[in-house]
C-alpha cells in the first residue's frame, strides 16, 4: 500500500485547487436547479445567485459583459451554462455564460416583459416592414441541417416555381448556442451573400424549445436586416417575438415557401387569361375605332360635300356677278370708243376738207406759218374732192 501512495503526487491545497480548476475549466458544464439568494447588485453590470436542488447548491456569477441578462428571481427553475470553478476556500463557484428558463410561467414572463419594451421601441412597427420580392432570384434559408423546416422550404421552392437559387445556412435552432448561430446567420447574408429575400425556419416546438427566436438578440438582427425577412417558426398557436419583427409571419415553413416565391401555375394560367382578355380587349378596341372611323368618314364626306356645294353656289354668284360687271364694263368701253370715235371723225382732215377746208402745201410739206412762203413759190392745195396748184402773187399778214 505504501508503495502505491509514494507513486502518487501531493500537492498542496492550492495546487489541488489550481489542478481541478484546469480539468474543470475545459469542460463548461449544463446544471438545473432553483434559484435562490439572488443579488442584482444596482449600476454593476453582474449578479450573483445560488442554483440548487434537494441535495445541494452551487454558488453562481454572471457577468452580462459575456451574456445576455435575463430577469431572474428566487424560485425560478433554471439551466445554467457555464465554467464550473472551485474557490480557495473549496466552495464551488460556476461561471455563468448562458440562463435558459424553465417552465411557461416564466418564460411567459419574461416573453411578455420583452416583447412589451421592444414594442415600446418601435421594432414591430409597420412602417418598417419591407416589401417581400414577386420574382425573386436568390433565397436566403436559416433552418436547422437536415431538418423538415430545411426540406420542407426547399420542396416546396421546387415545385412551386424552381427558377431560383436558394442559399442555405445551417443553424442550430434551439439549445446553447441557437442564439448565437441565428444571429450570425443573419449577419452572413446581410454582409457576405445577398440574397433577395431571407427565411428564418424551424418545425415548431414548445415555448422552452422557441426561447432562441424569443432572444432579444436574435430580434434585433432580424429588426437591423437590409433583406426582406420571412419567420417561419412553425408554431401555430405562439407567435415567437420574430414573428413580430420579421417583414413577413408565415405559419409553416411551406407557407413561407408559398410566400417568398409565386406559383408557376398561377403565372401561367392568369397570363392566359390576361393574354385572353388582352386580345378580346384589342379587337373591342379596333372594331370600335372602325365603327368611329366609319362615322368620321361619312360626317367628312357630308361636310366637304356640303363645302364643294358652297364653294360652287359661291363661284356661280362670283361668276353672275363678274359677268354684269364685265358686260358694263364693255357696254361703258363701247360708248366711250363711239363718243371718241366721233371726237376724233370731227378732227379728221377729210371731215374739215368736206366743210370747205383745204390743205395747203409746199413740196409735199404742209404750211402751216405765213413765213414759210414767199411770193412766186408754187403751193398745192388740197380740197375734199381735189387738189389745186398755183403760185403765190402777194403774201399778206393778217
Amino acid at each position: 500500500m505504501s508503495e502505491i501512495i509514494d507513486r502518487i503526487p501531493t500537492f498542496s491545497v492550492s495546487q489541488y485547487v489550481g489542478f481541478i480548476n484546469n480539468l474543470t475549466a475545459a469542460v463548461p458544464v449544463l446544471v438545473e436547479g432553483e434559484i435562490s439568494n439572488f443579488r442584482d447588485i444596482p449600476g454593476r453590470n453582474f449578479c450573483y445567485f445560488d442554483i440548487k436542488d434537494k441535495n445541494a447548491v452551487a454558488k453562481c456569477f454572471q457577468g452580462f459583459w459575456h451574456s445576455k441578462k435575463v430577469a431572474l428571481e428566487n424560485g425560478a427553475t433554471v439551466k445554467i451554462f457555464g465554467n464550473p470553478t472551485l474557490q480557495k476556500n473549496g466552495s464551488l463557484v460556476i461561471d455563468v455564460r448562458e440562463v435558459f428558463l424553465i417552465g411557461d410561467g416564466a418564460l411567459r414572463k419574461q416573453y411578455q416583459e420583452l416583447k412589451e419594451r421592444l414594442e415600446k421601441e418601435g421594432l414591430f412597427g409597420l412602417e418598417f416592414k419591407k416589401e417581400i420580392p414577386i420574382f425573386p432570384i436568390s433565397i436566403g434559408l436559416i433552418a436547422g441541417k437536415n431538418s423538415s423546416a430545411y426540406h420542407d422550404v426547399v420542396t416546396e421552392i421546387s415545385e412551386r416555381w424552381g427558377n431560383v437559387e436558394i442559399f442555405f445556412h445551417g443553424v442550430k435552432v434551439q439549445g446553447i448556442n441557437a442564439r448565437k448561430e441565428i444571429v450570425q446567420a443573419i449577419r452572413y447574408f446581410n454582409r457576405r451573400q445577398t440574397v433577395d429575400v431571407l427565411i428564418v425556419a424551424r418545425g415548431g416546438g414548445s415555448m422552452e424549445d422557441l426561447q432562441a427566436f424569443d432572444s432579444e438578440d436574435v430580434v434585433r438582427e432580424i429588426f437591423a436586416s437590409k433583406i426582406p425577412t420571412i419567420s417561419a417558426i412553425g408554431h401555430e398557436d405562439h407567435w415567437t417575438l420574430a414573428d413580430f419583427v420579421a417583414d413577413v409571419r408565415a405559419k409553416t415553413p411551406t407557407k413561407a415557401a408559398q410566400i417568398a416565391v409565386p406559383d408557376r401555375d398561377e403565372i401561367s394560367d392568369k397570363l392566359d387569361f390576361f393574354s385572353t382578355r388582352v386580345k378580346g380587349l384589342v379587337q373591342a378596341k379596333l372594331s370600335e375605332a372602325k365603327i368611329n372611323v366609319n362615322t368620321l368618314n361619312d360626317k367628312l364626306r357630308t361636310k366637304i360635300e356640303d363645302k364643294l356645294a358652297r364653294i360652287r353656289q359661291d363661284i356661280k354668284f362670283q361668276q353672275e356677278s363678274l359677268t354684269v360687271i364685265v358686260k358694263k364694263n364693255i357696254e361703258d368701253k363701247r360708248n366711250r370708243l363711239e363718243n371718241l370715235c366721233k371726237m376724233l371723225g370731227a378732227l379728221n382732215p377729210e371731215s374739215i376738207l368736206k366743210r370747205g377746208y383745204g390743205v395747203v402745201q409746199k413740196k409735199g410739206k404742209r404750211i402751216t406759218d405765213i413765213d414759210e412762203v414767199k411770193v412766186g413759190d408754187e403751193i398745192s392745195v388740197r380740197l375734199q374732192n381735189g387738189e389745186i396748184r398755183s403760185k403765190i402773187q402777194e403774201v399778206r399778214s393778217i
